[in-house]
């Protein structure tokens, strides 16, 4: 059975290989991917999935700062960044 958020503690965003822990609240923000299928997750976590998923967006309504701030990490970050350690 997959780890799911609730047992593993970190939020619905984290990737189960990536080792990172969340970095604030676990519902800081929402990620939508080009289908419109949302997650929430932390700051952390929704910066390192909105980098590895090709048309995803911040959802509207996360507060500038916080949305800001995702794409800024994401930009820095290649996909599925913890498979080279990062």
């Amino acid at each position: 059975m997959p780890p799911t958020a609730a047992r593993t503690g970190r939020c619905p965003a984290a990737a189960a290989k990536d080792p990172t822990p969340c970095e604030g609240p676990h519902d800081a923000a929402t990620i939508v991917d080009r289908h419109g299928r949302e997650v929430a997750g932390c700051v952390q976590h929704c910066a390192r999935l909105l980098a590895g998923l090709e048309g995803a967006r911040v959802h509207p309504f996360v507060p500038a700062r916080q949305a800001l701030d995702i794409y800024s990490r994401a930009r820095e970050l290649p996909p599925c960044a913890w498979e080279i350690g990062r």
